[in-house]
């Protein structure tokens, strides 16, 4: 299952400056899967630790002196670097997962290396990471399979070349091969983009499994929550995610904190929410006020959007398949939302996984009356407004209502038609996404 984060690790490899590298991404995203997979192709010897299945190897990071902790490592693996059968250091990788367990392991990973006996570290974590700390590693953030992932995945990649190609050039794909990735796009949307929920896919070749897989996958990470944090924060963390199918399909998809419970404020759940947000349980998207359209580049150099600060946002799921799954479980014959509400609800989330995966901010915009444009995205040094629709129906007076606000040199459909650019209208297809 080819990755487009391996590519990141292949360069961190080529890099003459050893900083460790560090896997970030929720549980099940296929972090260690990455690591090894890349190992396995680059080093005679991998050793591997692993702090939440196995605490007692802690000790080994007890001493804060790297050169001691080298020692451990050696003594813990029984390397003898004077044995004529010794592997030489450069062919040598150590891989520290779930490092967020054993926090001297993590105060002590930037200088480890310096020790000359494992001149190539990666770490993983599913828990938080402080951010000022970052510029210490070489970070690779991990997120589920984009839709290019997912056709190779299921033997399917013959397509990304073309869709790459046609979303380069604007023209228009074949028809039969649009209805064909149409299709598989629809798939994807049902199983997401999660390793084990793929792999459960491919094997069985089919999607009866497919719903009850992503309960356990949900349910392994609300044990998550409960095994690290105190009850009250779980219990506050759990009720934001319970409630985000019934925030999502609601026509005004802006999070409401009533949709949790009578009472609640922005206050008592703010914490839960940046909480979920460092773990990548959720994806929030900010809404940009009018005033500041013409400032976002600002906003976000100075990490100036945070749930502190915003009160009026959107979350997303980390997987659109989970989403999915739980969607069909949530909504009931009496006051249940209609398709349209569910369809844009999966679609939006979909594309917020994929941009955030392709590293912009999540950001929307809306006026005071009726104009929405779903996210705007700083790419090529604008600011691109994107719209998103449910089918090939693509009309819309919102950007004409936002070009009196602010100057962007073309804007971007994404609906089921196919690709075409028409008076600075870019329409990208739903399956292209992954090209933006």
């Amino acid at each position: 299952m080819k990755r487009n984060a391996i590519d990141s690790l292949f360069k961190w490899n080529r890099e003459a400056d050893i900083k460790p590298a560090l896997l970030t991404g929720m549980k099940g995203v296929g972090k260690t899967y990455l690591a090894y997979d890349f190992a396995k192709a680059f080093f005679k010897q991998i050793l591997y630790l692993n702090f939440e299945h196995d605490p007692r190897v802690s000790e080994i990071f007890a001493s804060s002196n790297p050169f001691s902790v080298s020692k451990n490592l050696l003594n813990y693996f029984k390397i003898d670097e004077k044995s004529d059968e010794s592997v030489l250091a450069e062919d040598r990788i150590l891989i520290l997962d779930e490092i967020g367990y054993c926090p001297n392991a993590f105060n002590i990973l930037s200088t480890l290396q310096y020790t000359g006996e494992f001149t190539r570290i990666i770490a993983i974590t599913s828990g938080p990471v402080n951010k000022n700390e970052l510029n210490l590693y070489y970070h690779i953030p991990v997120y589920p399979l984009l839709f290019n992932e997912f056709l190779v995945a299921i033997a399917s990649d013959w397509y990304i070349e073309t869709i790459i190609t046609h979303f380069e050039t604007n023209k228009k794909i074949p028809d039969i091969v649009h209805k064909e990735l149409l299709a598989l796009f629809n798939l994807y949307l049902q199983i997401g983009g999660m390793p084990a929920i793929i792999n459960e896919y491919v094997s069985l070749g089919s999607l009866l499994n497919v719903p009850e897989q992503h309960k356990l996958l949900a349910g392994s990470g609300l044990y998550y929550l409960n095994s690290n944090y105190p009850d009250s924060d779980a219990l506050k963390m759990q009720q934001v995610l319970g409630s985000l199918p019934n925030q999502l399909s609601k026509s005004n998809k802006k999070f409401q904190y009533k949709q949790i419970r009578k009472g609640t404020t922005h206050a008592m759940y703010k914490d839960a929410i940046k909480s979920l947000s460092e773990l990548n349980y959720v994806i929030p998207s900010y809404k940009i006020p009018t005033e500041e359209l013409n400032n976002i580049n600002s906003l976000i150099e100075e990490n100036a959007l945070s749930i502190d600060d915003y009160t009026s946002f959107k979350l997303y799921l980390p997987d659109v398949g989970m989403l999915y799954s739980q969607l069909n479980c949530h909504t009931s014959p009496v006051d249940s939302p209609s398709d349209k509400e569910i369809t844009r609800a999966l679609l939006e989330n979909f594309t917020a996984q994929t941009i955030k995966a392709n590293g912009y901010p999540i950001l929307f915009w809306e006026s005071d009356s009726m104009a929405k444009v779903d996210f705007i995205l700083p790419k090529e040094g604008s600011n691109i407004p994107v719209e998103i629709f449910c089918d090939n129906n693509t009309r819309s007076k919102s950007i004409s209502v936002l070009k009196q606000k602010m100057e962007f040199p073309y804007s971007i459909k994404i609906s089921s038609r196919n690709f075409e650019y028409s008076s600075n209208i870019k329409y990208v297809p739903y399956y292209a996404v992954f090209c933006l």
